[in-house]
């Protein structure tokens, strides 16, 4: 196999295929990392899910409804998940 291409010097079409195959390269990376921590860890990505699911909801709610409509459960749920999550990755020093 010759040498790589330096980006610069690559066509549209084949900064599109780099790109692309660097996306998926890093998409399997992530997608076995993801797989080791829901093996060891499961509570980690337990949280994240949970975090996603109640920043979602508010943010649903402020988008669609206005602030008035967002519940004090649904921001005691976003706090409360935001704190576990910040603890379980230690990240609250």
């Amino acid at each position: 196999m010759g040498k790589a291409k330096k980006i610069e010097d690559m066509t549209m079409e084949e900064r599109q295929e780099y790109w692309a195959k660097q996306r998926e390269q890093e998409a399997m990376v992530r997608e076995a990392l993801l797989f080791q921590l829901r093996d060891k860890y499961p509570s980690m990505v337990q949280s994240v899910e949970e975090l996603v699911k109640a920043a979602s909801s508010v943010g649903d709610d402020l988008q669609w409804s206005g602030a008035r409509f967002v519940t004090v459960d649904e921001m005691h749920k976003l706090i409360d998940t935001a704190q576990t999550v910040r603890h379980l990755f230690h990240l609250d020093s």
